[in-house]
């Protein structure tokens, strides 16, 4: 039994002091170093603080840690911040997965340190001879390492417990959230149902009142067209009314334009008859005058019809003072 405890024992010593790298999301360092004497597993993180942008453009120290870790991996996935109860309910879970693995780590020190002493015993035993006393040791021994391993399957079982009732919780907590965000969901897709039904009928009676008002213009147009057409009409007839009339009143203007002509073109032949006639009197009476003897009293001269003596002027035909004779 000694024999084979010795190989494992150092295996698994081996194992726990293996080096690592920083599981902080972007770390390259090496994980802190553990010492061998120490109890528990090497830890998986360097605790170095490192500058980190958070997102706002300022760089803060990060210590890189199991917390820190797993924040800054919601954080690139995505997920929200710390305030949500699941995201709280996943950083409780990650909290009590590190001190399970913590106290198995102890616990496993605990059998490695068993198993050494079990080993270091049995050497003693077989250089002493004593068989009895060497299968009471081991015995004893036995029950030890039973134990530790009892106490480590208990240690894994709680811990597996509690990840699984903190695993509940979380899905508790999402169902939850998911119901309360699914219940304000419905709720406002119910209000936006209803803001838009209310929009709907208001469209719909803009659109009948505008259907009326276009139903009204066009009504009031035709009349319009029709009044239009109407006084456009009457306007014509009174045009074509007074047009026949000014063409009768220009033919009766005509007519008497053609009657003052005529009227006057005997006037002036009439005219010119008098004033020949005028002329032709005129001269018979020059002639007459001067062919007839004067008296011997008068010295020569011819009375006068008004008693007067002496030269009588011969009328002519442009003083004027011819009576005119009537026309024959």
């Amino acid at each position: 039994m000694t024999t084979m405890t010795g190989p494992g024992t150092g295996g698994r010593t081996r194992a726990a002091g293996a080096p690592g790298t920083c599981r902080y999301p972007g770390c390259a360092s090496p994980a802190r170093g553990k010492d061998p004497a120490a109890p528990g597993p090497r830890p998986g993180y360097c605790e170095q603080e490192a500058p980190e942008d958070r997102g706002d453009g300022v760089p803060v120290l990060v210590r890189h840690t199991a917390m820190t870790a797993f924040r800054r991996r919601a954080q690139l996935d995505g997920q929200p911040g710390g305030d949500r109860p699941v995201t709280a309910a996943v950083s409780r879970a990650a909290a009590i997965r590190d001190d399970a693995l913590a106290a198995m780590g102890r616990l496993g020190a605990q059998l490695s340190a068993a198993l050494d002493q079990l080993a270091v015993l049995g050497a003693q035993l077989a250089a002493a001879g004593d068989l009895e006393a060497a299968e009471a040791r081991a015995e004893t021994a036995s029950q030890a390492v039973a134990r530790h391993a009892a106490e480590l399957d208990a240690a894994e079982a709680r811990a597996a417990a509690a990840q699984a009732i903190t695993a509940m919780e979380a899905a508790a907590a999402a169902r939850q959230h998911a119901e309360q965000r699914a219940g304000d969901a419905g709720r406002a897709l119910d209000g936006e149902r209803r803001a838009a039904a209310a929009r709907i009928a208001e469209a719909e009676q803009a659109v009948t009142a505008a259907r009326a008002e276009r139903e009204a213009a066009v009504a009031a147009a035709g009349q319009a067209r029709a009044d239009a057409a109407r006084a456009r009409e009457q306007d014509q007839q009174r045009h074509d009314a007074a047009l026949a009339a000014a063409a009768v009143q220009l033919a009766a203007a005509n007519d008497t334009i053609a009657g003052l002509r005529e009227q006057l073109t005997r006037d002036q032949a009439a005219l010119d008859r008098e004033r020949g006639e005028q002329h032709r009197l005129a001269g018979l009476l020059h002639d007459i005058l001067t062919s007839r003897p004067a008296p011997a009293g008068n010295g020569g001269q011819h009375p006068h019809a008004d008693g007067s003596t002496g030269p009588q002027p011969a009328d002519t035909a442009g003083n004027g003072t011819s009576r005119r004779q009537a026309p024959r």
